[in-house]
Formats: C-alpha cells, sequence, structure tokens
C-alpha cells in the first residue's frame, strides 16, 4: 500500500468517524508482504450512554413484525467480486453493479435511522451464516419463533448474479450491511418510510410468534454453521496469487 493508497484509507475513517460522532483514540498500523487490501486484525468499540437507549438482538416479542435491509449477500457482491474482479468472468454490467454494493457494507445508518424512527424491539446484523443466520440467532437470542417470506426479501442488484457465479446459497452467504429487525406494528410504516428517505432499501418480511425457531415460507430451516463464503474465497485467493 503506497502512501497515497494509505491516506484514501484513513481520510475515510476520518470521514465515517466524524459523521457519526466518533472519536478513535488510538490505534496501530503496519504494512504487510504480499497483504494489498486494508485489513482490520482487531479493534475494541466503547460507548458511553444510557443502557435503556440500547436496541439489543434479544428484545423481539410476539406480535412484532420483522423488517430486513438491503437483502441477503451484499457481501458476496460487494467484497468477493470487488476482491476478484478479474477472475470473475460475469458482464461487465454485472460486475459494476456488484462492486458497487462495496458501499452497502455497513449497517449502521441503517440501524440509526431505524431506532429513531419508531419502536425498534432488537436487531442484529447479518455477517457469518448470512441472512438466515441472522433470523436463526435472533429467534433463538429472544426465544421467540419467526416467520418470514422469502419472496418480500429485497436483493440489490448484482447480488444473485454474484451468487449464482460462486455457486453460493444468497441466504446462507455473509452479508456485512444487512440488518435485521423486529418492530412494533404500529412503528412498521414510519421505520420503513425513515430507511426509504435515506435510501436504504428495506421491507417487511414476516412476523414473531410464540415458539421457537425459524421458518421460511412455512419450512423450518437451521442455522449454516459454516459460511460458504469463505471456501470460496480461498479458492479465489489462490487463483489470484492473494497470500
Amino acid at each position: 500500500m503506497t502512501d497515497e493508497e494509505f491516506g484514501t484509507v484513513w481520510r475515510t475513517f476520518d470521514r465515517e468517524a466524524s459523521e457519526l460522532g466518533v472519536s478513535i483514540v488510538t490505534g496501530h498500523t503496519a504494512r504487510y508482504g504480499g497483504c494489498q487490501y486494508p485489513w482490520v486484525g482487531g479493534a475494541t468499540a466503547l460507548a458511553v450512554g444510557d443502557p435503556g437507549d440500547v436496541v439489543r438482538p434479544d428484545g423481539a416479542s410476539p406480535g412484532d413484525r420483522l423488517l430486513v435491509t438491503k437483502g441477503p449477500a451484499v457481501e458476496v457482491a460487494g467484497f468477493l467480486v470487488t476482491l476478484f474482479e478479474d477472475a470473475v468472468d460475469l458482464p461487465e454490467e454485472t460486475v459494476a453493479e456488484a462492486t458497487e454494493r462495496f458501499y452497502d457494507m455497513s449497517p449502521v445508518r441503517d440501524a440509526l435511522t431505524a431506532a429513531a424512527a419508531g419502536p425498534v424491539t432488537a436487531m442484529h446484523d447479518a455477517t457469518e451464516g448470512g441472512l438466515q443466520g441472522a433470523l436463526v440467532e435472533l429467534a433463538r437470542t429472544g426465544g421467540v419463533r419467526l416467520d418470514a417470506d422469502s419472496e418480500a426479501v429485497p436483493y440489490l442488484p448484482g447480488v444473485r448474479a454474484s451468487c449464482d457465479f460462486f455457486d453460493i446459497d444468497p441466504w446462507k452467504a455473509t452479508s456485512e450491511g444487512t440488518l435485521v429487525l423486529t418492530v412494533e406494528p404500529e412503528g412498521v410504516e414510519d421505520v420503513l418510510a425513515a430507511l426509504d428517505a435515506e435510501g436504504i432499501p428495506a421491507a417487511e418480511i414476516g412476523a414473531v410468534r410464540e415458539g421457537e425457531g425459524v421458518f421460511v415460507d412455512g419450512e423450518r430451516v437451521e442455522h449454516p454453521e459454516v459460511d460458504p463464503s469463505w471456501a470460496v474465497f480461498e479458492e479465489y485467493a489462490e487463483k489470484v496469487g492473494l497470500e
């Protein structure tokens, strides 16, 4: 990474932190041979505030509505296609759509916008294990049943084609940037309207009920346990000689 490239990375950190009112108080930077992309090895985030203002992942109650932002596999398109663009055999237009997803890989504004707009009872981001894993984790930690309609789930441009190319089930693939949330019924319209005003795609995809587990289109689904994205990453890293 050149000094100019590092400058771009650090200015981006500064811009995002400033917009969110976050202070970076210390840190470590280094260059590693063969690593040509920014990589976060570890970080600690601390927040000070009223615990009552925190929307936890375990607050869903029967009767709440289930919402999702951006849909599944955002990270597959945004990260994998961007990183391995030269090795991806997809139409130019599809590659352009997929790489644009890189800028959707954060749920922070989704969460802030939703929490400020209405009675949000629980939130969880869809990282390893994807949307399916996040739903299972949300149901498990809240001690509730979630029923979801797959047809109601949005997909961002470039996602389906990217998953087809990599032969990945989009519901099980890591999707950093996707937020799963439950909202009291009377607040659903306000939350969706607020997200839309911020240009964040979102949809109501189901409901919270008494019971346990996650049911998609009436069929119970389990946690993927192993994210299929990592095998693809390993395969393509070897193809392009990424260390």
